[in-house]
């Protein structure tokens, strides 16, 4: 399974800035004149954003597909925060929530476009009456220009991790593939591999599943900004409304 033998040092491995992305949707929903009280993390992995969500005082619920990860974000959940093992396209919830966040990239692993329908769909549904969601993807421009054909190596003193990156342009997939050694405790190495295969999507393509869905999109911003988007930007932020035609519209 995915992440399964990354999960256990994808903190160490990963920095990724979860306080800036935390300040960035605290502006989003201040933009946008929503201060959400329970807020879904969406693809939440190990569970970084749950404390920041949870010091201001929000109620969280956090939904990943792997267990792996969300061991580890029971580790730094509070107790009343919700964890479920679900996935995405699968989501069901026992009620709305105000605000759905899905991060890094959660959204390119979703490799078929019925299943970003199927995603935003639940999404919408779970949403409570102007309910926001703001999920971000990859940008072309990344898979192309950064990922493509390289190698990253990341060297701790008990991890050694070789993560290969492999776009096909045709197919719009990049594949990942991650070699990982593991130090035992007799000096000798065990390796493991995990595989992550991700979908190039173009703006033109979420805005249209987006309005499909039945979500009305608010904006499309540029990486940790609320500038419109640049062709150069690694990373987009979409922000999409709980639509006026969809169910569960009283909170």
């Amino acid at each position: 399974m995915e992440y399964a033998s990354l999960a256990p040092v994808y903190d160490r491995l990963v920095h990724a800035g979860y306080e800036d992305i935390y300040r960035f949707y605290r502006s989003i929903w201040r933009e946008f004149r929503s201060d959400p009280t329970i807020v879904l993390d969406l693809g939440c992995g190990t569970g970084s954003l749950i404390p920041l969500l949870e010091k201001d005082g929000r109620q969280v619920i956090g939904i990943d597909r792997s267990p792996e990860m969300l061991d580890l974000a029971r580790e730094k959940a509070g107790p009343e925060t919700l964890l479920l093992c679900q996935d995405m396209t699968e989501l069901d919830l026992y009620g709305t929530v105000d605000a759905v966040i899905c991060s890094l990239d959660c959204v390119n692993s979703l490799t078929e476009e019925e299943d970003v329908l199927e995603t935003f769909r639940r999404v919408n549904l779970f949403l409570s009456a102007r309910g926001l969601f703001v999920f971000d993807v990859n940008t072309p421009y990344k898979f192309d220009r950064v990922l493509d054909g390289q190698t990253f190596v990341y060297d701790e003193e008990d991890v050694f991790c070789v993560w290969e990156n492999d776009y096909d342009r045709e197919q719009q997939l990049c594949d990942f593939t991650l070699n990982l050694f593991f130090k035992e405790e007799d000096g000798s190495w065990r390796r493991e591999q995990d595989f992550i295969t991700e979908r190039v999507y173009t703006r033109a393509k979420l805005e249209e599943l987006i309005r499909e869905s039945g979500l009305e999109l608010v904006a499309v911003c540029g990486d940790l900004s609320l500038r419109p988007p640049w062709s150069e930007d690694e990373r987009w932020y979409f922000v999409a409304r709980k639509g006026k035609d969809a169910p569960n519209q009283e909170r």
